[in-house]
This record gives C-alpha cells, structure tokens and sequence, in this order.
C-alpha cells in the first residue's frame, strides 16, 4: 500500500479468499487505515467510496460504471468543481487541464454546477443514455461510453484530477466481486475485462481501487478477471489471498490478537485477582486448557478454519458461560459448543 501511492500514484489490488475468510472485514480496516493512518508516501487526503457490486447475466461495463458513479455521489463531484472554482483560478482553462481537453466532460462538469441541468450533467457522467434534445441542452454531442470503455475510464480519470484539486485521492472500495460469475453473455464479459484492464493501466496515477471477492483460488473467479494482462498491470503481488488458518498456532494468535482489541485489560485483570481465577490475562475469558482446545477443535477441518466460524464459536461459548453463571469460559463448554461449529 505504502508503495503504490509512489508508482502508479493509487493502490490498484484483488483480494480474495473462501467465504468466512474476512475479506469484507479487511476491506473496510483497509478503508479505515487509509482514512485514518494512511501511508506517508500519500500526500493528500484520501477520499474511499465503498461499493457492493451487484451484477445479472447482461451486466456490462456501463453498469459497473454507473455503480461506481452512484457510489461516488453527485454531490461529492459537485463540491470537488465548487472547491476549485472559487479558488480564484481561471475554471475554464483548470477543466481543460483536468479533463484533457475533452470538450464533453468539461461541458457535463458546467453542468453539474447549474441547478437546471445538474441532474442531466450527473446522469451523463453516470453513462446513462440521454435523448438528443438532453445532449443539446448539456452542449455535449454524444452519451459517455457510446466509443467504448476507454471513454469511461478517462472521464473516471479526470474525476481523479478533480478530487486531487481539491487536496483529495479517490479510492473505490469493491466488495462482493463474485457477482462478476452472474455475468453469462460473452460480449459483455469482455467489456467488463476491458473496464477493469484500462482502470488498471499505469497511466491511471488518479483513482486507485481494491476489489474483494468470495474465492477459494483465484481460479474460481471469471476467467477474464485474472488474465495475464490485467495480473500485469495489478502487480501479481497486489493480488492478495486470505487464506483459511492452517495451523494451531496460527489460531491462537488470531484469537489472542482480537481478546486484545475487545477485553479491558485493567479490569479484566482487576476481576481476575478478586475472583482468584486460575486464568491467564491473555486468554481471558478462556481458561488455558480451553483456549487450547478451542483452537483444537478450529483446526480439525481445514475448510472450516476461517474467521467466521472462530468468532461464533468465541460468541456461542461467552453467550453459554453466561447463561450458566460462570466465571470463565471452561473446557466444559468448549466441548460442548466447538463441536456444533467444528463438527
């Protein structure tokens, strides 16, 4: 991450891994980082717009856009335009900068700033197809994306230059990408290839994205979505696998790592002195013996070692300590609630 904001300029990655594994999880800590603690390397502020795709058989590339663009907001793009224009710079010549002199975009982004022709502007952006009299009034002489996918990319680009205007790095968030297996017709797959191909060019330094999708091997995704060209442009080293836990080890320190973000520590502690618990501060609530069995039981099935099912079956043994008034989670209750998630 940190070495993307140098070369191509944005993080540009895929992530998959089996259901249960985390990937939403991941993607919304990766969202939170980069707002919050984002990479020294970028120099702006970072502006992540989080998507869940939804795909059909005929999907193509101008419903992916539109998604992406609904996601973005109307309202957003329209502030980007207001922030630079009141800066006292001359708009015309900052939109030719911006934009590439590409007539039609500069014309749709004045639009955006009339309250008569904002919605028709948006709608254009979107790549919706509007009817000649719309076009006239936007001054634009053709719909986006009536030349192909590249038309789209390069106005998502300039929306880019725009949020970096206005001190910003635009960064889309992709869940659900296993909707891309919906999409049956040939033509429009192909479309889609060649969205996520151009988006992925190195030359695309403005908008970076992560994709997430539901995948045991990245095998289990549509053929076109990991092609040799667009594994090039990603980086095979930004194609990121969660895997299940293989190992007991590797259990433990995932359960050790989450008690530590949601046990209180101090009173934790203070509550096992009183109490004269036999129990470590740092498997607490588990006792040792059923922390270990715990991660015992998450290992027997490699397919169902996943994160998911370890936080149920911390939740399912918590939920039962309570109930009975115990204490502590013992061995007793591990055997009795592992096994209906383990089994």
């Amino acid at each position: 991450m940190k070495r993307s904001f140098l070369s191509p300029g944005a993080p540009k990655m895929l992530i998959y891994g089996p259901f249960g594994s985390g990937k939403t999880q991941t993607l919304f800590y990766v969202g939170y980082v980069l707002r919050y603690n984002k990479p020294s390397t970028c120099k702006l502020n970072i502006h992540t717009v989080h998507l869940d795709l939804e795909m059909r058989s005929k999907s193509d590339f101008r419903d992916w856009h539109l998604q992406l663009m609904e996601a973005l907001g109307k309202d957003r793009v329209a502030a980007w335009i207001e922030g630079f224009s009141s800066a006292g710079t001359n708009f015309e010549a900052e939109l030719k900068k911006i934009f590439h002199n590409e007539i039609n975009m500069i014309e749709a982004c004045k639009g955006l700033t009339r309250g008569d022709l904002s919605f028709t502007a948006w709608r254009w952006f979107c790549g919706q197809r509007l009817t000649a009299k719309e076009l006239e009034s936007l001054r634009v002489t053709r719909n986006l994306g009536d030349i192909g996918v590249g038309d789209m990319i390069s106005t998502l680009e300039g929306l880019g230059r725009l949020a970096e205007k206005n001190n910003e790095k635009l960064i889309f968030l992709v869940d659900e990408a296993e909707q891309f297996k919906w999409v049956r017709n040939a033509d429009t797959m192909e479309s889609l290839h060649d969205y996520i191909r151009k988006l992925a060019e190195p030359s695309n330094s403005t908008v970076g994205f992560i994709i997430a999708g539901t995948a045991v091997t990245l095998d289990d995704m549509p053929e076109w979505y990991y092609r040799p060209d667009i594994l090039t442009r990603i980086g095979r080293d930004n194609v990121i696998e969660i895997p299940h836990l293989p190992a007991v080890k590797d259990v433990e320190a995932f359960v050790k790592e989450m008690l530590a973000e949601f046990v209180d520590k101090e009173k934790a502690d203070k509550r096992i002195k009183e109490k004269k618990l036999s129990i470590s501060l740092e498997t607490y609530p588990f006792q040792a013996d059923a922390f270990d069995l715990l991660a015992e039981y998450a290992t027997q099935d490699p397919e169902k070692t996943l994160p998911r099912n370890i936080i149920r079956a911390i939740n399912e043994c918590a939920i039962t300590s309570w109930d009975k008034e115990l204490p502590i989670i013992d061995t007793d209750t591990v055997n009795e609630i592992a096994p209906l998630i383990f089994g």
